[in-house]
């Protein structure tokens, strides 16, 4: 699985970013979203890793996330939940009859006894070194949602599938491990 950073240091937090094959627009329902939720909690629970910051757009993640030498190394870590968001994906595609499973089948790694292909290969992963970084990515994450490009919410805190309300509100959808600046 390529990534961009390819140094692991546990006990830090990192920003991670992992996109959806051809930008497909996946997580557009509750029950989709759900299944980050889902892992944010798995991770948290087995490995103590903390959850900072999120987003879900609808074809990509983006979490601040603090991973601590419990954790399996943040490549292993991305496999994993790679793994089992795909299967979910798959799972509640199926139940929809959604035609994006066609899409996600006829770029499937046969060589490899695949039946579907939901993620990009490569994910994105920064260590966060300063206060500074930190609020940036923080604010990118929030802001997304707003983008011209997206046009998914007018105000940060109104977008429901991210951690800006936490932020901003005191309390949010899910649940985070509010940062102090």
């Amino acid at each position: 699985m390529a990534t961009r950073e390819k140094i692991f240091i546990p006990n830090e937090i990192y920003y991670i970013t992992f996109t959806i094959l051809g930008w497909k627009s996946v997580f557009i329902k509750d029950e989709y979203c759900d299944l980050a939720y889902k892992w944010f909690d798995y991770i948290r629970k087995n490995y103590g890793n903390k959850i900072h910051g999120y987003v879900i757009m609808p074809s990509h993640l983006h979490v601040l996330i603090y991973i601590t030498d419990k954790s399996p190394i943040l490549s292993k870590l991305m496999q994993n939940a790679k793994r089992f968001l795909a299967y979910e994906i798959v799972a509640l595609l199926m139940r929809d009859h959604s035609e994006l499973l066609d899409y996600f089948a006829g770029r499937a790694e046969t060589k490899k006894n695949a039946k579907h292909k939901i993620f990009k290969d490569r994910y994105d992963s920064k260590i966060i070194q300063t206060d500074k970084m930190l609020l940036e990515k923080l604010n990118y994450i929030h802001n997304n949602p707003c983008q011209a490009k997206w046009r998914l919410s007018g105000e940060p805190e109104d977008y429901k599938y991210s951690s800006a309300a936490n932020y901003i509100k005191g309390r949010g959808f899910y649940e985070v491990d509010l940062l102090d600046f």
